[in-house]
């Protein structure tokens, strides 16, 4: 990839995460137009401008047989894995992962930037507790093969764990103490507290949101570099080098779970 290309992967993050509920299946996220009490029985999406029965979907696409909500586990994403851009590349094209993602409202968080970059050069989100703020994110509802999955795909940054908040899905109502992925490393706090993502949309927000942009720009400089092209370049081409501006990153890092 060229320079150009890979700052424009690097900002691209958190790659359009959809604001409505899906359904992802052979590499797309087919976009839920009705709901009901068992989703695989129930649902309708949108397919190729025209409304289908989920059930229909899936065998035309030729999804195998699925497993119900009840048997999944739901796990809120509040970055690239709302994205079905980033679950493909995550579960690839093939028929055989199907994953609800529906759209909730997180209360009492925020979504930030943690203190670590990704392995394409972005500033990936991580969840911190804001009081009175509500995050529009998404739960993922995951089969024990797929959580395999989404675990390997987040590696030592993240530990998966339940949050001590509730969220409100649509077509289910409130859940409490959902599962998500938390930051050990901390989130970054260059101005001694959290920046929110831009990205994702929240109301009563407490911490200023930036863009991805500007805040690698930020990172840039305070770790010493003046080309943000470059920056993110050597990043992607050398894991150690990563790796070493992301224990520098850290310096400004701020605990999960610290009262702000």
């Amino acid at each position: 990839m060229t320079p150009s290309s890979l700052l424009a992967r690097a900002l691209a993050y958190p790659f359009d995460p959809a604001d409505h509920s899906f359904v992802f299946v052979a590499g797309r996220g087919y976009r839920l137009v009705r709901n009901g009490p068992d989703l695989f029985a129930d649902a309708h999406v949108e397919r190729d401008g025209t409304h289908v029965h989920l059930g229909q979907t899936l065998a035309e696409l030729g999804a195998g047989e699925t497993d119900g909500m009840e048997r999944r586990t739901p796990v809120v994403g509040y970055g690239s894995n709302a994205s079905a851009l980033r679950l493909a590349e995550k579960f690839g094209d093939g028929p055989d992962h199907v994953i609800p993602v529906l759209r909730c409202r997180l209360h009492d968080h925020d979504i930030v930037y943690a203190t670590h970059f990704a392995s394409y050069g972005s500033l990936p989100a991580a969840v911190f507790a804001s009081p009175g703020t509500i995050a529009e994110v998404s739960v993922s509802f995951l089969t024990e093969r797929q959580l395999e999955v989404m675990h390997g795909s987040e590696g030592d940054n993240y530990r998966f764990d339940r949050l001590d908040a509730v969220i409100e899905v649509d077509g289910l109502g409130r859940l409490e103490r959902p599962s998500t992925y938390i930051t050990v490393h901390g989130v970054c706090g260059l101005d001694g507290a959290p920046t929110a993502l831009a990205a994702v949309s929240a109301t009563h927000r407490r911490f200023r949101a930036l863009d991805q942009k500007t805040v690698l720009e930020r990172a840039c400089r305070a770790l010493g570099c003046t080309d943000l092209s470059s920056f993110v370049g050597a990043m992607v081409a050398d894991k150690e080098h990563r790796l070493a501006m992301c224990q520098a990153l850290r310096r400004h890092a701020i605990a999960h779970g610290t009262q702000l």
